[in-house]
């Protein structure tokens, strides 16, 4: 005798279900110290190689002022972003850069301050309260 059709469904139905609401229940934050600041900051070193670049970005992977090392560009990434050229030849004056994103709690005045003895730095902050 054929098995109902009920029965047989109620199990994958089931299954899906609980499939579904592991999916949709929330995931718990993971809590990170200190007090959320907005993202203003713009942070960035200039290299006179990309060798430097590279070398600095490796050392600050490692560095607990730096949250994250980003947007590491060479002579000729730059090069091409400013002028939109393809000529490797007029990179020469163009410097390689990286970007870094402060820790939590680092102030990056104070982080762009301690890095000018070695870098080349700029510094900007979109969220500060600039006078017209």
């Amino acid at each position: 005798m054929p098995t109902p059709v009920g029965p047989r469904l109620l199990l994958p139905a089931a299954a899906l279900a609980l499939a579904v609401a592991a999916l949709l229940a929330p995931v718990p934050r993971l809590r990170v110290p200190g007090t959320p600041t907005a993202y203003c900051t713009d942070l960035r070193l200039l290299f006179g190689t990309d060798e430097q670049m590279r070398r600095a970005a490796g050392e600050f992977r490692h560095d607990p002022r730096v949250r994250e090392v980003r947007e590491e560009r060479t002579k000729l990434d730059n090069h091409r972003l400013l002028t939109g050229a393809e000529d490797p030849e007029g990179t020469a004056l163009t410097p390689a850069s990286l970007r870094l994103v402060e820790a939590v709690g680092v102030d990056p005045a104070d982080l762009a301050d301690e890095l000018r003895a070695e870098h080349r730095v700029n510094l900007s902050d979109a969220c500060a309260d600039h006078e017209p």
